[in-house]
């Protein structure tokens, strides 16, 4: 089950609360952020990313459509609003939903929330498909190399090992740019000097994981990212 990582944009502090509750007891939902306005969430995308906003459509300042101009990155939107005019809007913005105030009924909560994790699903799988191989250069050559098989990649001065279940192939290219080719739901980055394929990982404990027999350190500052991306019962 694809956890979401949410946003609510909504000035009403009893509309705020409810969006909470509802979030609060959805297993598959993490909220990330709170804020009153349209400018303040522009501002929170610009360093963060969300997979779902919650947006009221009339708020000081910048309404909804017009944030919704604005919105440069594309995370899917559920309207929430007291008036149903918005929903022309809805559909000409390609919103995933739409909800009205006061949103009170949790069946209905769940089915447009369960339809942005059918639609987020359904583009992991895609993004995976799209992305199972890649080509590596190694001395002269560009081999082929299956992205399940790699296991973790560590930096090696101005090299970077890949370790995969058969072999460790020495590639010229820097941690970042091996990071930015690989699907990001799959991969983590756990320390400055490593990536880790998730679905490898046999163990975590406060500093380290282990894949195989691999000790692998987990430094504080990726942490959080780590625990954000893997399913914990």
């Amino acid at each position: 089950m694809i956890n979401l990582h949410c946003l609510i944009v909504e000035d009403d502090p009893a509309a705020q609360l409810l969006l909470r509750s509802m979030i609060d007891k959805t297993s598959f939902l993490t909220l990330k952020k709170v804020v009153d306005s349209a400018m303040e969430a522009i501002d929170y995308l610009k360093a963060e990313t969300v997979d779902l906003i919650f947006l009221d459509m009339e708020m000081p300042g910048l309404s909804g459509l017009q944030f919704l101009d604005l919105l440069t990155q594309k995370p899917y939107i559920i309207i929430v609003s007291g008036e149903q005019k918005y929903a022309i809007d809805a559909f000409r913005y390609n919103v995933a939903d739409y909800l009205l105030k006061p949103v009170t009924d949790y069946g209905r909560f769940m089915q447009a929330v369960l339809k942005v994790q059918g639609l987020k699903e359904t583009q992991a799988k895609k993004e995976t498909a799209e992305n199972s191989q890649l080509f590596v250069k190694v001395d002269s050559l560009l081999q082929s190399l299956a992205i399940e098989s790699i296991l973790w990649l560590e930096a090696n001065s101005d090299y970077v090992k890949i370790h995969t279940d058969k072999k460790t192939m020495m590639v010229l290219s820097t941690m970042k740019s091996l990071e930015e080719k690989l699907p990001p739901h799959q991969f983590v980055r756990v320390h400055r000097s490593y990536i880790v394929n998730i679905k490898h990982i046999e163990n975590i404990d406060q500093a380290n994981l282990q894949i195989g027999s691999k000790i692998i350190p987990i430094s504080i500052n990726y942490r959080a990212s780590l625990l954000e991306k893997i399913r914990i019962l």
